[in-house]
């Protein structure tokens, strides 16, 4: 049982709901000064053996399940207690009521009435001169350029509501940003050089809350969507948004996408690139090569346990 710590302590009913199931399961619940110790930890226990992953938290917590079970198959459970959530709104897991979410999922694993499917999985290699090579498991979105900043800024609006702590970040993000030049490569395709305001590779239709960037990708379908923004003018940008947000696709003659089993890109320094939330390249770094291939049915996904 993986518990984001930020989610356990707005959310005290949890470790009622942890204590009451304890009674009948053997439940593991790793513990440590941050998510990486946490992380490990729960790494070692799945590889002595688990019959079950359960994550609670929003979508970095989700990529952290979907890390240690992808190609296992141990089924994957998992109960939204974060701000975006996107993941599990993707998956029709019922959100809102994190508590109860947990209580039943806990109870199923109990009894055993739980049923599963498989999923797919984003696998993201990133290398830079500095720190070599470094693996990524994603579960609903890779971010780079514009969205990734917009995201970084956004983590630290936590009293704003999810959709508007996004957009108040575009808009304070917006006068210092400038597009960056890029080469793309996608599956057999000839790599592409491309001046480009953001990029982003989705297992699932939304990103940042419910902003639906890329509303024809599923987790089941064996490919991602690509999205690349051209470059354009800020006014434009500030309006790009809001405009998805209004599944005003078709307004967007900047935005292009494509179907995609495999992506390659060469990020140039000083670009952000954001996987679920969470930073995995600083602006900081001197360049990097990010590969994003989909891995189909990596994750064995519980399926959502009906509200009593």
């Amino acid at each position: 049982m993986l518990l984001n710590p930020l989610a356990a302590d707005r959310r005290p009913g949890c470790a009622t709901a942890l204590a009451a199931a304890a009674a009948d399961l053997e439940l593991l619940v790793p513990t440590g000064a941050d998510a990486q110790l946490q992380f490990n930890a729960a790494a070692e226990a799945v590889e002595t053996g688990v019959d079950a992953v359960v994550v609670c938290g929003g979508d970095g917590t989700v990529a952290a399940g979907f890390a240690l079970t992808a190609g296992t198959g141990i089924p994957l459970g998992i109960v939204p207690a974060g701000t975006g959530n996107d993941f599990a709104r993707a998956a029709r897991i019922e959100r809102g009521d994190p508590v109860g979410g947990l209580s039943r999922l806990l109870d199923g694993l109990r009894d055993g009435a739980l049923r599963s499917c498989t999923v797919d999985a984003l696998h993201m290699t990133v290398t830079t001169p500095d720190s070599g090579q470094s693996h990524v498991w994603v579960a609903n979105s890779a971010n780079i350029g514009f969205d990734a900043l917009v995201s970084a800024r956004a983590n630290t609006y936590r009293r704003l509501p999810v959709t508007g702590r996004y957009l108040v970040a575009l808009l304070r993000e917006l006068p210092a940003f400038r597009p960056a030049r890029f080469r793309i490569s996608r599956d057999d395709q000839p790599p592409q050089n491309l001046t480009a305001t953001l990029i982003c590779v989705q297992n699932g239709p939304w990103i940042g809350g419910g902003i639906p960037l890329a509303p024809a990708a599923d987790r089941r379908s064996g490919t991602a969507v690509m999205s690349t923004v051209d470059r354009i003018p800020r006014l434009v940008l500030a309006g790009l948004f809001p405009l998805i947000y209004l599944r005003a696709h078709r307004l967007l003659a900047p935005l292009r996408q494509h179907r995609v089993e495999r992506v390659r890109v060469t990020v140039p320094s000083g670009v952000p690139v954001y996987a679920d939330g969470e930073e995995i390249l600083a602006g900081t770094h001197r360049g990097a090569e990010v590969a994003i291939a989909v891995m189909p049915g990596a994750v064995r996904l519980i399926q959502a346990a009906p509200r009593r």
